[in-house]
């Protein structure tokens, strides 16, 4: 479909409309500073936990009405950033 954001063969994602650029970052929720500094984006608390060993319960509680937060993981005493877009 002409629509659909295409793949190539090695699966790289490329969005190829400002329409799909659009559905694909309005659908990232969440952007996570790692300890060596690199940054990701995530559509759900969920993801997060699961990238970074940190309950996601947990790190909702550290948010509640807050923008941002940092969590520590316990497994291996490393601080997150985690900021709610």
């Amino acid at each position: 479909m002409e629509d659909e954001i295409t793949h190539d063969i090695a699966n790289e994602m490329y969005i190829k409309s400002e329409e799909q650029m659009l559905q694909f970052v309005t659908a990232l929720h969440y952007l996570v500073v790692f300890p060596d500094g690199s940054k990701h984006f995530y559509k759900s608390l969920r993801e997060i936990g699961n990238a970074i060993g940190i309950d996601y319960t947990t790190i909702s509680k550290k948010l509640g009405g807050n923008k941002s937060c940092i969590c520590i993981a316990k497994n291996v005493g490393y601080p997150f950033w985690v900021r709610k877009l």
